[in-house]
């Protein structure tokens, strides 16, 4: 197995192993009192991060370079937005329900025949390098208002149906969950909007149904932030978008090709 795969495999395991951590505290109901919950997604990311390194140093540019450079690139930039983000609005229970996505989306990526050979693309272009780098990082953010919301909409069912367990005590009040989907959802809002306007710099051609479908997540999130700010919609209402809306973001990611 090649370093580069091998880095990847312990950060798969490193964010498994969160998860069962998460499992075993939450059980016995000492998760705020535990303070290893944010070492497993430390140490993943550590691994993430030597992955890209040395894929950047092969190709001798930014490891975006096939499908599946994107897919873990997202994954590194979900769980660098976790610590950013996350751990700042008192969201440490995000972990627990990123873990579980991580290991999904590394374990496919890993045993699909998406890492293909890349073929020499010439010269880099910094500002299409910027255009896909802030762009994919825009993506995470989305990723991670999704699952806040199914946090939050957990948490509210939970509240309807009276089903008080050890996991709704471990939760955030759901005023702050609503209040993060939000800024998530803002941040990420930002990130591609200076993506897209890095792109007016790149002076080869965009392919014509990418660019569409990138300004159309863009102008997806852009309705989300209109009517989170003029309060049209309630906190539930906002959740459901922030959850059903990522399926636009995720699908275009498929159709990504650099």
């Amino acid at each position: 197995m090649e370093p580069s795969r091998l880095l990847l495999v312990l950060a798969t395991l490193a964010f498994l192993g969160g998860v069962v951590h998460a499992v075993i505290t939450l059980r016995a109901g000492r998760w705020h009192e535990s303070r290893w919950h944010l070492l497993p997604m430390a140490v993943g990311f550590g691994f993430q991060s030597a992955f890209l390194y040395l894929r950047g140093q092969s190709h001798g540019r930014c490891p975006l370079t096939n499908q599946f450079e994107i897919f873990i690139f997202i994954g590194w930039s979900i769980v660098l937005l976790y610590f950013l983000v996350g751990t700042a609005f008192r969201l440490s229970l995000l972990g627990v329900f990123t873990a579980p996505l991580l290991t999904i989306l590394q374990t496919i990526a890993m045993l699909s025949p998406l890492d293909t050979d890349i073929e020499p693309k010439g010269a880099v272009n910094a500002w299409k390098e910027l255009h896909a780098t802030v762009a994919l990082v825009g993506y995470a953010a989305f990723a991670l208002a999704c699952i806040t919301g199914i946090m939050f909409l957990l948490q509210d069912r939970m509240l309807k149906k009276h089903r008080i367990n050890a996991l709704f005590h471990q939760l955030p009040p759901i005023h702050d969950l609503a209040s993060a989907i939000k800024r998530m959802v803002i941040v990420g809002l930002v990130l591609l909007t200076i993506g897209h306007l890095s792109s007016f710099m790149i002076k080869s051609p965009v392919p014509g149904l990418l660019h569409l479908m990138s300004w159309g997540v863009w102008t997806l999130y852009l309705v989300i932030a209109i009517l989170m700010q003029r309060r049209t919609l309630t906190a539930r209402h906002i959740a459901w978008l922030a959850v059903l809306g990522f399926a636009f973001p995720f699908i275009s990611l498929w159709l990504i090709a650099r």
